[in-house]
């Protein structure tokens, strides 16, 4: 999935164990893969993890909720697209 190979490290690009992880998280979210890839770092600088991109798209989240793929996926998208610098015009923004 294109947006997942966005997505880097301190080291660069995610390896392929964490890109599968948040493909199956993705596909299927379920609380035992949430916990796993919760910490995942999604963008190296300024450092954000994907637990914190989820709640910055999603206000109403509770603590041990698993998101949804759509709430997911625009916690994903957040991510690149401030570390990209790009612009919500010119990224398609997001809804918050």
């Amino acid at each position: 999935m294109q947006i997942i190979d966005r997505c880097r490290d301190p080291y660069g690009p995610l390896s392929d164990t964490r890109r599968a992880l948040l493909a199956q998280l993705l596909a299927a979210p379920d609380q035992c893969l949430w916990e796993r890839a919760r910490g995942l770092i999604i963008r190296a600088i300024p450092i954000v993890t994907l637990e914190v991109a989820v709640k910055s798209v999603s206000y109403n989240l509770k603590i041990h909720e698993t998101p949804d793929p759509f709430t997911l996926y625009r916690a994903l998208r957040f991510a690149v697209d401030q570390e990209c610098g790009t612009t919500p015009a010119t990224s398609g923004g997001i809804c918050r």
